[in-house]
């Protein structure tokens, strides 16, 4: 039985696309034929096993020098993960000879599986050395900053290194469609990011990770809205939420410094005042940011200067009137709660500057 006949059997919902490759091969249509076998492999039961891997073994192996390059590395990304443990894969993949850009993905696969190996150091000088490749090329695909970052953030997530991890698979979220993920990676990649965003002492921008589409994901989890919940305590900086939220053993052993996690949500908080203070008027009070932050009046102080050099804010400090008043706010992406705040903030403004122009028109009315 051929392998799209076991295929047939295995998969009944997916027999349109299975039947439409078996067409395009015999007539040849390449292009046809690799755009359905891109719809293919995001089906989340193909993904299993080794469904991918007999599937090239008994189908794509006889034509897959006539199909694009890049679209035939978006399967084999897929279809080397089921070929056995990561010699295997490196093994099956080292026999391809491509293109350049298709070539560099392969490679860049290769390090990856060494990388599972444990091989850190060769692979820290494969990343140089890939980067440096990627900069060369022109008219990039976006699969290869795909993979490289792929590959960057699993290398420092093993190495523990939080901020480098989070950038990096920011990046890889850049250049990586999310209907290309299984849903599992995307729950995973949100879950790990989320960790690393809260335990990082550098990483305050909380609205950028939520605002990401894969986000979506972690919301909708069972497991883990835990942590999406406290994504959105932080990114509001409600100190009070904090302090009420549902801890267990497990969740207290992710967490390695919770006097950083306390530092971070009155930053936070701290933050959100500063950003709903009119613009032309930034000075807040001693009491108002100990309210916020919950901490008492001597505290302050320190917590101000705390912010100030991570370079989240600048601004002066009044000892004797004890006030600060700020003259900039690190940027953030905007969530739609910010959005109002600037809504009412123009609001006012064009308020403001009616109330101007009336005056204005009644001085002019008194000398005509």
């Amino acid at each position: 039985m051929s392998i799209l006949n076991q295929h047939q059997i295995a998969f009944p919902h997916l027999l349109p696309i299975i039947d439409s490759m078996r067409v395009y091969q015999e007539s040849k249509l390449w292009k046809q034929l690799s755009d359905q076998l891109l719809l293919y492999i995001k089906d989340p039961q193909v993904n299993q096993g080794t469904h991918l891997k007999d599937l090239y073994e008994g189908f794509v192996k006889k034509f897959y020098q006539e199909i694009d390059e890049m679209k035939l590395m978006r399967f084999l990304i897929k279809a080397a993960e089921q070929y056995g443990d990561f010699q295997s894969r490196i093994d099956f993949l080292k026999q391809f000879k491509l293109d350049q850009q298709p070539q560099l993905v392969i490679n860049i696969l290769i390090a990856f599986f060494k990388l599972q190996q444990g091989q850190l150091q060769e692979v820290d000088e494969l990343l140089k050395q890939y980067k440096q490749a990627s900069e060369k090329l022109q008219e990039v695909d976006p699969l290869v900053y795909s993979m490289l970052y792929y590959l960057s953030y699993n290398f420092y997530k093993i190495k523990n290194v939080y901020e480098e991890f989070y950038v990096n698979a920011l990046q890889y979220l850049a250049y990586t469609n999310d209907q290309d993920m299984l849903q599992e990676q995307k729950v995973q990649l949100s879950y790990e990011m989320a960790l690393a965003v809260l335990i990082s002492p550098n990483i305050y921008n909380f609205s950028e990770l939520l605002q990401q589409p894969v986000l979506v994901s972690l919301k909708e989890s069972v497991q883990y809205n835990w942590i999406y919940k406290l994504l959105d305590i932080f990114n509001r900086g409600s100190v009070r939420e904090l302090n009420t939220f549902q801890w267990n053993e497990e969740r207290k052993g992710l967490i390695p410094n919770f006097q950083l996690l306390n530092e971070k949500i009155r930053i936070m908080a701290f933050l959100e005042l500063a950003f709903s203070l009119p613009k032309n008027n930034r000075v807040c009070t001693f009491e108002e940011l100990a309210q916020v932050s919950e901490l008492p009046l001597q505290d302050i102080e320190k917590l101000v200067m705390r912010t100030i050099s991570k370079g989240l804010v600048k601004g002066r400090i009044n000892q004797v009137k004890q006030t600060i008043a700020i003259s900039y706010v690190v940027p953030r992406v905007l969530t739609m709660d910010k959005i109002e705040i600037i809504n009412k903030k123009f609001g006012n403004w064009e308020r403001s500057l009616n109330g101007f122009l009336k005056e204005i028109e009644d001085v002019r009315q008194t000398f005509n």
